[in-house]
């Protein structure tokens, strides 16, 4: 009798085990790899245009998302996608601006200081015209050491070029440092279009 009931309590205990509802095992950290990975590849790339155009990073939240909710990995990785385009686009429209190209061409070189100094076109190409011309670098023929479309001296040229490159940064422009030279077509296209935009061009070409 006492074995009859030992199995029953034996078996009672099997099937309540047997139907007891499973305890939910935890979710390793590895669960949506590819989603987070996502993530982080957006945010490097949103950051690279925002970077080069030199404005603040989109903050990321500090906020620890667990690895569990794939749903908002997912979400936050569309986000990130969308910020990275919106940040390449921006970066382009801005880009065709604000990015000076180097150019060995004077009438060229005008024209792309008119992005900065908006107005001294007519200004430049009637003053090279009379002085240098608008082909390639030349020197005075008199032999007073001028040179190029401007007709500038060295020194005067070394006087005002790196302030109106560092003026044209301010303004939120990007040209190559190495055009600031003074047998540059956009060094002194630059240059002078600085000092007659700011007033300092003074009696350095008298009409």
């Amino acid at each position: 009798m006492r074995e009859r009931i030992l199995i029953v309590a034996v078996l009672s205990m099997v099937i309540i085990a047997s139907t007891a509802k499973a305890e939910p095992r935890p979710i390793k950290d590895t669960y949506c790899p590819y989603v987070k990975q996502q993530i982080a590849f957006y945010k490097k790339v949103t950051w690279k245009w925002q970077e080069m155009r030199g404005v603040p990073k989109t903050k990321a939240s500090k906020e620890k998302i667990p690895a569990s909710a794939c749903a908002y990995l997912r979400y936050v990785s569309e986000l990130w996608q969308k910020r990275a385009e919106k940040a390449r686009l921006t970066h382009e429209h801005w880009a065709r601006w604000h990015v000076i190209p180097a150019t060995s061409d004077w009438v060229t070189a005008v024209s792309l200081v008119q992005r900065i100094y908006p107005g001294t076109k007519d200004w430049l190409l009637y003053i090279s015209r009379r002085e240098g011309g608008y082909g390639g670098f030349v020197m005075n023929h008199q032999g007073s050491g001028a040179g190029g479309w401007m007709q500038f001296m060295s020194s005067t040229y070394w006087a005002y070029s790196n302030a109106a490159y560092a003026n044209a940064r301010d303004k939120g422009f990007v040209v190559s440092q190495s055009t600031n030279s003074w047998s540059h077509p956009l060094g002194q296209a630059l240059t002078a279009g600085y000092m007659r935009y700011t007033g300092r061009d003074g009696c350095h070409w008298c009409l």
